[in-house]
C-alpha cells in the first residue's frame, strides 16, 4: 500500500511539474498578448449528400433526407488586420471530409458525393459581438478555409482586429515544448484558454505536420520561445475508403510558413461562390 501510494505521489508531482515557471509565464505572455486573435465563427450552411454513380433507390433515399441545413461554431485565428481569420476546413465545412469517400453498406459500397452551401458566416469577437464575413478561399490540401470580416459592414465600424504575425514563426521539432492558445465555448463564455503541450510527432512527406495536443481546432501553436509553429487543422484520412462510414480525423499542426502562403492569395480573394456539382 505505501508503495502504491508513493508511486501515485510521485507521477501527480511528475504531471505537475510538467510545465515549467519559465514556459509558464511564457504561456502567459502569449496570451496576454494575442488571445484576442483567436475567434469564434458561427456558420449557417447547408450540405447535400448523393452517389457519385450507381445505387438503390432506398440508399438515395436516404442520403437526400440527410440534407439539411445547420448552424454550427469553429474557432478561428485572426491573421491579417484587415480581418482575414484562417480555420480548419474540415470544421468549417463537413463535405470535405465526406465527398469521395466510399461506404459500406447492407447493399454494397457505395461512393458518396457531398457538397456545403454556406449560407451565414458571423465572426463572434470576444467582446461577443458579431460581425458579418465571407467565406474566401478553400485549400482542400492543406485543410484550411479563409474568412474575411465585410469591412463595409456597419457591424465592422471602428472594430480591430488584432492579428498574429505568420512571419514570425519557427520550426519544431518532436518534443519540443509548445503552448496552444484557444477560446472555450459559450458555455464558458467564450473565455481564452491556455495549453501547455509537446510536439508528440512530425510528418516530413508529402509535407511537414506536427501533432500537438490542445483543446482548440483552427488556433493557433506556439513554441517555448515564443515564436508561432502554425495552425491548428484536422487532417483527412488518407484514401478514399470510410469503411462502416465513421471517418476518423487527426488532428495537426501546419506550419506557418504554408499557412502564409495561402493567406496572402485569400487577402486579395473574392467571396467563395458556390456551384452546382463541385
Amino acid at each position: 500500500m505505501i508503495r502504491t501510494l508513493t508511486t501515485t505521489l510521485l507521477a501527480t508531482a511528475a504531471i505537475a511539474s510538467a510545465s515549467s515557471p519559465e514556459l509558464r509565464a511564457t504561456a502567459q505572455k502569449l496570451s496576454d498578448a494575442h488571445s484576442a486573435s483567436v475567434v469564434w465563427l458561427s456558420v449557417i450552411a447547408k450540405t447535400t449528400m448523393s452517389v457519385d454513380g450507381e445505387a438503390p433507390a432506398q440508399v438515395k433515399a436516404a442520403l437526400q433526407g440527410q440534407d439539411k441545413e445547420s448552424k454550427t461554431e469553429v474557432t478561428g485565428t485572426i491573421v491579417d488586420p484587415s480581418g482575414l481569420i484562417v480555420t480548419a476546413l474540415g470544421k468549417l465545412d463537413q463535405s470535405s471530409i465526406i465527398n469521395g469517400k466510399t461506404v459500406n453498406t447492407p447493399m454494397g459500397a457505395i461512393k458518396l458525393k457531398a457538397k456545403s452551401d454556406i449560407k451565414e458566416v458571423k465572426v463572434i469577437m470576444p467582446d461577443g459581438s458579431e460581425i458579418p464575413a465571407d467565406l474566401v478561399m478553400k485549400d482542400a490540401d492543406l485543410g484550411l478555409a479563409f474568412i474575411r470580416v465585410r469591412a463595409d459592414s456597419d457591424e465592422a465600424k471602428g472594430v480591430k482586429f488584432p492579428a498574429i504575425d505568420l512571419k514570425d514563426a519557427d520550426k519544431g521539432k518532436v518534443l519540443d515544448e509548445c503552448i496552444a492558445l484557444g477560446r472555450l465555448d459559450e458555455s464558458m463564455s467564450r473565455e481564452a484558454s491556455i495549453s501547455t503541450e509537446e510536439i508528440t510527432a512530425m510528418t516530413t512527406k508529402p509535407r511537414v505536420f506536427y501533432r500537438a495536443g490542445g483543446d482548440s481546432i483552427g488556433t493557433p501553436i506556439f513554441l517555448a520561445n515564443g515564436k508561432l509553429l502554425g495552425i491548428s487543422v484536422v487532417r483527412n484520412p488518407k484514401g478514399g475508403d470510410a469503411g462502416d462510414g465513421q471517418i476518423s480525423l487527426s488532428p495537426v499542426v501546419l506550419p506557418a510558413a504554408d499557412v502564409e502562403k495561402v493567406a496572402i492569395q485569400a487577402k486579395a480573394a473574392k467571396p467563395v461562390e458556390n456551384k452546382e456539382g463541385e
